[in-house]
C-alpha cells in the first residue's frame, strides 16, 4: 500500500476555501445582495452542499409554496369559463411554478453553482493580481450587478407587498362606497383558491390569509435568489471578457517568445471565459425557456386584469405585478444581450492592439482568435436568444393578447 497522501476532492477544496473568501467578501462589494437574499430562504451561498443551511427555515418557507399549488389548480378548474377570474388565477399559478422551478433547478446544480462562483473570483483575483487595472473593470462590472440586484429586489418586493394588502384596499374600498351587503365584508385572499372551508369564517380566514402570505414570501424570495445569482455570473463573465480585452489592446510589441507567451495568456483568458458563459448558458436553458415563456403568459392574464380593472385601486397589485415580470423578462434579455456582446468585442481588442508590429506567428494565432471572437457568446432557451428582440417580441405579442382576451370579455 503506498502512503502517498490522496488529492483533496473538489468538494473539499471549496469548503477549505470558504473562510478565505469570507474574509475577501468583506474587502470587495460582490454577491452581497445575493447571500443575503439566500438567507432569507435558509441557504449558504458559499457551500456546495445543505450542511450549513438552516434546513428549518428553507422548509418552513418553500413548503408552504409547494402545497398552496393544489388550491390554486383546482380554482384554476373552477374558473375555466370565467375568463377575469381565470387570468388572475393564472397569473399566480404560472409565478408559483416558476418559483418552484427555480428552486429545483438550484438544488439539482447547486455544487456546480458555488464551484462557479469560487472559479470565476479565483480567475478575477489573478488578473487583479498580474494587471492591477483589472481591478477597475470588476469593480464596476461588480457595482452594475448590485445596483441591478438590488432594483430588482425592490420591485418584487414590491409586488409582494401590493398582494399581501389587496384584501384590505378591496375591503376599504368596499366600505368607502357603502357597497357592503346583507351579510357583511366579504373577506378576499391575495391569491385566488378553492378550500374545503368557508373563508368568511374569520376563524378560517386568518390561517388561509398567513399560508398566502407565506407562500408570495416564498416565491419573491426564491425567483431573487436563482436570478440574482445569474446577475452575478453573467456581470462577472462580461469582465473577464472585458479584462481579456484591455490587455489584448495593451499588448506590447516586443518581438520573440515572449510576445508569443503573452499573447497565450490572454487567449486563455478568453477561453476561460467563453467556456464559463456556455457552462452558464447550458445550466440556465430550461429555466431561461420557461422564464420567458410563462411570463409571456402571465403578462396576458395580469395584463388582461389592468385593463379590466383600471384606474380601481386593486389595479395597483396588478399593476406592480406586470412592472416585476417586465423587468424580469428585461434583465434576463439585458444579461444574454451583455454576454453576446462582450465575447464579441473581443475582436474588437484585436484590431486595437498594435498587432501591425507584431512578429509573424503572433499574428498568425490572432488571426484564429479574431475568427473565434466572430461566434458570439449565446443564453438560448432552446429554440430562441435571450435578448432584447426576444423582449421586444414578447411585449408586442403580449398586447395582442391582452386585446383578445378583452374581446372574449366584452
Amino acid at each position: 500500500m503506498s502512503d502517498a497522501p490522496r488529492k483533496p476532492t473538489k468538494e473539499k477544496e471549496l469548503q477549505e476555501q470558504e473562510p478565505q473568501r469570507s474574509r475577501q467578501d468583506k474587502q470587495d462589494k460582490s454577491l452581497r445582495v445575493q447571500i443575503l437574499v439566500y438567507r432569507c430562504m435558509g441557504i449558504d451561498l458559499w457551500s456546495p452542499t445543505s450542511s450549513n443551511d438552516r434546513r428549518l427555515l428553507t422548509f418552513v418557507t418553500m413548503g408552504p409554496l409547494f402545497v398552496f399549488m393544489v388550491p390554486m389548480f383546482l380554482a384554476a378548474r373552477a374558473y375555466i369559463t370565467q375568463v377575469s377570474l381565470l387570468s388572475d388565477t393564472l397569473g399566480s399559478t404560472f409565478a408559483s411554478m416558476l418559483t418552484l422551478v427555480k428552486f429545483l433547478l438550484f438544488c439539482y446544480y447547486r455544487k456546480q453553482f458555488v464551484g462557479l462562483i469560487y472559479r470565476i473570483r479565483g480567475i478575477l483575483d489573478k488578473e487583479i493580481s498580474v494587471w492591477p487595472d483589472a481591478r477597475g473593470i470588476v469593480d464596476e462590472e461588480n457595482q452594475s450587478d448590485q445596483m441591478l440586484s438590488l432594483t430588482y429586489t425592490r420591485c418584487f418586493g414590491l409586488a409582494g407587498i401590493f398582494a399581501a394588502i389587496k384584501p384590505f384596499v378591496a375591503i376599504v374600498v368596499s366600505l368607502i362606497r357603502g357597497s357592503v351587503g346583507d351579510s357583511g365584508i366579504h373577506l378576499e385572499l391575495p391569491h385566488n383558491g378553492v378550500y374545503p372551508w368557508d373563508l368568511q369564517v374569520v376563524w378560517w380566514y386568518v390561517p388561509t390569509y398567513l399560508w398566502n402570505v407565506m407562500a408570495s414570501y416564498s416565491a419573491v424570495t426564491m425567483a431573487l435568489c436563482v436570478d440574482t445569482l445569474l446577475f452575478f455570473f453573467t456581470y462577472n463573465v462580461c469582465a473577464i471578457f472585458k479584462i481579456a480585452k484591455h490587455r489584448m489592446i495593451h499588448l506590447p510589441a516586443v518581438g520573440g517568445r515572449e510576445e508569443l507567451e503573452s499573447l497565450v495568456q490572454i487567449l486563455l483568458l478568453h477561453q476561460k471565459g467563453l467556456h464559463i458563459a456556455d457552462h452558464i448558458a447550458d445550466q440556465y436553458r430550461p429555466l431561461i425557456f420557461l422564464q420567458f415563456f410563462l411570463s409571456a403568459l402571465q403578462i396576458c392574464f395580469i395584463g388582461f386584469q389592468v385593463a379590466d380593472l383600471f384606474p380601481k385601486p386593486q389595479s395597483l397589485y396588478f399593476i406592480a405585478f406586470v412592472g416585476s415580470l417586465l423587468i424580469a423578462l428585461f434583465i434576463y434579455s439585458k444579461c444574454g444581450e451583455n454576454i453576446k456582446s462582450a465575447s464579441q468585442d473581443f475582436g474588437n481588442g484585436i484590431y486595437e492592439s498594435a498587432w501591425t508590429e507584431f512578429t509573424p506567428s503572433t499574428k498568425r494565432a490572432l488571426l484564429i482568435a479574431a475568427m473565434r471572437a466572430q461566434r458570439p457568446c449565446q443564453m438560448k432557451g432552446y429554440f430562441f436568444e435571450a435578448s432584447m428582440a426576444t423582449f421586444s417580441t414578447i411585449v408586442r405579442s403580449a398586447m395582442s393578447y391582452i386585446m383578445m382576451l378583452r374581446s372574449f370579455n366584452a
